[in-house]
């Protein structure tokens, strides 16, 4: 065979690694440094999804959302740390830019690696338990809001357009998250099993029979404007975030582990545990994720309210 049809014919059975040593050859952007390894890194991810089926006659230029989260998944799988896979995902949206397909990219916290910059929070707690000084501060209405927030791990708007006659009406001895109350439109179940939960559930219910209430709104208020006023009052008396929500998970997870205490809150760090340990913390932090309402792949999420693997 001719020398040029050899290269031809090489070039074709190489072609995402040929595409991309071309982009690299006349875009040297950064440092030298900075440019071996972003090679390093894209030469990588191409090996990874040849390994994951992708013909080396792949074109780079079809790089899309599909490619992007099981490339996270595999390094996620692997144990990389946030940090390394920001930096890659920083390196795939370089390499996005130059190709003209950064709309098809996800960000971060679509892949579930939220911000780089809240990487360094990762081992920060920050949760919080609703008290009782925190409750005699606010009226009935708000209290309650409040108690579904900590004892079911809710965001404030699932806590707010909470209904009792629908959260109770699915499955027995879980609460149903309706898809119109969620992020992402996520719906949910989350367990019940606690003699608090039933009983802010019960006090839930009253209120709203009480009120004719279709939900934690007062009747008559708008969602924003009642929002705001919970958000001031839990300013005013120092209810920080997803605060409670946090402590939620770090309890849902001790409860579902076999009594694995979450890594953030002090519990032994996940490479030190034993395999059957590990195996529980695993199965564990797939229940925590699915009841904070987190989806498929954004464990990463999970992990700053549990701790990281």
């Amino acid at each position: 065979m001719p020398i040029d049809s050899l290269w031809i014919f090489e070039m074709e059975r190489h072609k995402t690694d040929y595409q991309i040593k071309q982009i690299l050859k006349y875009n040297r952007d950064g440092s030298p440094d900075k440019q071996s390894a972003r090679h390093q890194n894209l030469m990588r991810m191409t090996k990874e999804l040849q390994e994951r089926g992708y013909s080396k006659r792949w074109d780079i230029h079809k790089l899309s959302k599909k490619e992007v989260h099981k490339l996270v998944r595999d390094w996620r799988d692997k144990g990389l740390n946030h940090k390394t896979i920001a930096n890659r995902m920083a390196d795939v949206r370089w390499l996005a830019s130059k190709i003209g397909r950064e709309a098809h990219i996800p960000s971060n916290r679509d892949v579930g690696i939220g911000l780089r910059k809240n990487a360094e929070n990762h081992g920060l707690n920050k949760a919080q338990r609703l008290t009782k000084d925190h409750l005699s501060k606010m009226d009935e209405r708000m209290q309650l809001v409040n108690q579904l927030k900590a004892e079911f791990g809710l965001r404030e708007t699932e806590a707010l357009k909470f209904q009792h006659s629908v959260a109770t009406s699915h499955t027995e001895g879980f609460i149903y998250l309706k898809y119109s109350w969620c992020k992402g439109g996520r719906e949910r179940l989350i367990q019940v099993n606690t003699e608090a939960q039933k009983a802010i559930l019960s006090k839930v219910r009253d209120f709203q029979l009480k009120n004719n209430d279709k939900s934690m709104i007062p009747a008559g208020v708008k969602y924003k404007t009642y929002k705001n006023l919970v958000q001031a009052k839990s300013t005013e008396i120092g209810i920080k975030g997803h605060a409670f929500r946090h402590h939620w998970a770090q309890q849902r997870f001790e409860q579902v582990s076999n009594g694995l205490k979450a890594p953030i809150a002090g519990g032994t760090p996940y490479a030190e545990l034993t395999d059957e340990a590990k195996q529980h913390w695993d199965n564990a932090a797939k229940i925590v994720n699915s009841e904070l309402g987190h989806g498929q792949g954004r464990e990463d999420i999970t992990a700053t309210y549990i701790g990281q693997k």
